[in-house]
């Protein structure tokens, strides 16, 4: 077994929820004001392949804080770990290998988390943030995992969502199935038998204004088809990452 500190064992944890992180990210999580021990600490695991790393050295791209992921040798020391899914833990295998797409997406998913913490600290609501990874062995849920569940207590009121990120170049014909899958989903009423809540309300980022348009058009055609309760709100990547919740629509 590898021997390492409570605040890298921390660290492993987060990059297997989050997938992807980079240093000021980590070092947000951590509430760290020392970025020399974090930088020791990461330089540390890399050098063990504890940790994998992404960092461009090419004019303008280096500027950008190093992206972190776990690599082959985390998996001994999170395997016995509770809540650690050995499936997903497989992904240290092949994450080296992994998209640019799907890194800037799994920051971005990070980035979102804080947003998030920092409103409902605002508002003084308590803040429950569920990852893709972290619902994998909620199998009442749609077989797709949304991004993100997120449920904001305040007083005596729970406001409950699933999040979705659509990425740059995803093709319609995915985001007319998604919807369905949806639909489908809260209408054979799993989510409520299972939980005795109500539906969560659906959140969905989009890349620009033409997907943005596409899905506000399409969501209000299919939900005047159907007798669904469900509620899709809409935002652009841009207008969240500058003005937070402020920016959602409802669909319909």
């Amino acid at each position: 077994m590898e021997n390492i500190t409570p605040k890298q064992l921390q660290i492993l944890i987060l990059l297997y929820r989050f997938r992807f992180l980079n240093r000021t990210q980590i070092q947000q999580f951590l509430n760290h004001k020392s970025p020399r021990r974090l930088n020791n600490w990461l330089k540390d695991l890399t050098e063990r392949k504890i940790l994998g790393r992404n960092y461009s050295t090419k004019l303008k791209e280096n500027t950008k804080p190093a992206v972190y992921y776990l690599a082959s040798k985390s998996r001994k020391i999170l395997l016995d770990l509770p809540d650690i899914n050995k499936k997903v833990l497989n992904r240290a295998y092949r994450d080296k290998n992994s998209s640019q797409k799907l890194i800037d997406h799994s920051i971005f998913v990070a980035s979102l988390y804080f947003l998030i913490r920092e409103e409902t600290k605002t508002k003084k609501s308590v803040l429950h943030f569920f990852t893709k990874t972290d619902l994998v062995t909620h199998y009442y849920l749609p077989y797709n995992r949304p991004d993100a569940y997120i449920a904001i207590e305040k007083e005596n009121t729970t406001k409950r969502y699933f999040l979705e990120v659509i990425d740059e170049g995803t093709p319609r014909f995915m985001l007319r199935k998604k919807i369905l899958q949806y639909i489908e989903y809260f209408d054979e009423n799993t989510w409520k038998k299972r939980t005795l809540h109500k539906n969560p309300s659906l959140l969905f980022i989009c890349p620009n204004q033409n997907i943005k348009d596409f899905l506000n058009k399409y969501i209000a055609q299919v939900l005047e088809e159907e007798t669904s309760d469900v509620q899709f709100f809409l935002s652009l990547k841009s207008d969240i990452l500058r003005g937070g919740s402020n920016s959602w629509e409802i669909v319909g």
